[in-house]
């Protein structure tokens, strides 16, 4: 199961054709399946590992009805895996405290006896919910940053006790896949109320990486690059979601300010964060169409195409500044708007999932029903 996981991301990152995915997905649940229930509990972070990738790739191929049930696992298991280290910080604060008890010498037989009792209990019901609660660090991937065992999705038995990422940013993903799952279905209360919990967690992760205000990307040391890129871009995915559904609630000054935060990000981290500047003018360009500025918006889009060399992004952001040729209402910005489309309408069928294509026709729509061809549109 370790190997079919691996083996299906290596599948999404290249993505040379659906088919291919497709079998890597079905081997997976092939597998899973075959596993007995009490192994599977064994390794939480092969069934965190296994669900996201699965997660994205229902996202990638715009199937949100299939990857609902694959986003209430992972929710059902965040939440049940909180609730074992909540239990357990519990338990350890009351074991230290019967430990410094039986540490005084003027402590009577009958006392002692039965503080030793508790603290074989204790430490009994430690070893069933930790597996011997070991500690371990790994400088080598995760930085001088020593973590102990509640830091740790293990995607497999010893030896390749590894894991993918470190807790904290798999709750972070977790919280993410729950927002861009939502999102599309105008839950926004939930969305908000994930984004504000996934930016907690990064926060607290970035500052036991002593990233706080003021230090930038040359401040870093090289043993805390890897992880510490993680978490800044998982940050700027949420405030780019963030941004995203203060615009479709009409919340312009506070999208305004997670655009600014992003922008902020990216200048004290531009190597790290390099690949989200076209996202940040795409999203300049969509505040500045809502707040009808589509001089402007236009100039953000074709700025944000320019940057990308993903064919998604530079499809998207023409069908945008489409959009907002469309909006200005003249004959030139119409014909401006079908140079920006006819290329996309042209490929659309190329491209992953439905995303591209849906855009394209709903905006060629729009210029047809400007030029009055409304059978057609």
């Amino acid at each position: 199961m370790f190997f079919a996981t691996s083996i299906l991301h290596v599948h999404l990152m290249q993505w040379e054709n659906e088919s291919s995915v497709q079998d890597a997905v079905n081997r997976c649940n092939a597998i899973w399946k075959s596993i007995e229930s009490e192994k599977r509990q064994q390794c939480l972070g092969l069934l965190f590992y296994n669900e996201l990738l699965h997660v994205f790739y229902l996202l990638r191929i715009c199937d949100y009805k299939n990857a609902a049930q694959n986003v209430d696992k992972l929710n059902a298991a965040m939440k049940c895996d909180l609730q074992k280290t909540q239990q357990i910080k519990e338990l350890t604060k009351e074991l230290d405290a019967v430990n410094e008890s039986l540490s005084r010498s003027d402590l009577n037989y009958r006392d002692r006896s039965a503080l030793s009792g508790r603290q074989a209990h204790l430490e009994e019901q430690l070893n069933n919910l930790t597996g011997n609660g070991k500690e371990f660090s790994e400088p080598i991937y995760f930085g001088s940053v020593r973590r102990t065992w509640e830091d740790k999705l293990e995607l497999a038995p010893p030896p390749i006790d590894g894991e993918w990422l470190p807790k904290g940013a798999i709750y972070a993903l977790v919280d993410l896949t729950v927002v861009v799952f939502n999102r599309p279905k105008g839950l926004f209360k939930e969305c908000v109320k994930r984004i504000q919990s996934g930016l907690q967690t990064i926060q607290e992760e970035l500052e036991k990486l002593g990233i706080s205000d003021g230090v930038r990307e040359v401040d870093l040391q090289h043993s805390a690059i890897w992880i510490s890129s993680v978490y800044l871009m998982l940050r700027m995915h949420f405030l780019e979601n963030k941004v995203a559904v203060d615009l479709t609630r009409s919340e312009f000054i506070e999208a305004q300010e997670a655009l600014m935060q992003m922008r902020n990000w990216y200048i004290r981290f531009p190597t790290i964060l390099q690949v989200c500047e076209c996202v940040i003018e795409m999203l300049r360009g969509q505040y500045a169409h809502c707040v009808g500025c589509y001089d402007e918006a236009i100039c953000h889009f074709l700025e944000a195409s320019r940057l990308s060399e993903n064919k998604s992004m530079q499809a998207m952001c023409c069908v945008y500044a489409a959009i907002s040729y469309i909006c200005m209402g003249d004959a030139e910005s119409s014909a401006k708007a079908l140079d920006m489309i006819g290329p996309v309408l042209g490929v659309m069928d190329s491209f992953t999932g439905v995303r591209e294509k849906t855009s394209v026709l709903l905006a060629h729509g729009f210029l047809l029903m400007r030029q009055q061809n409304l059978q057609e549109a």
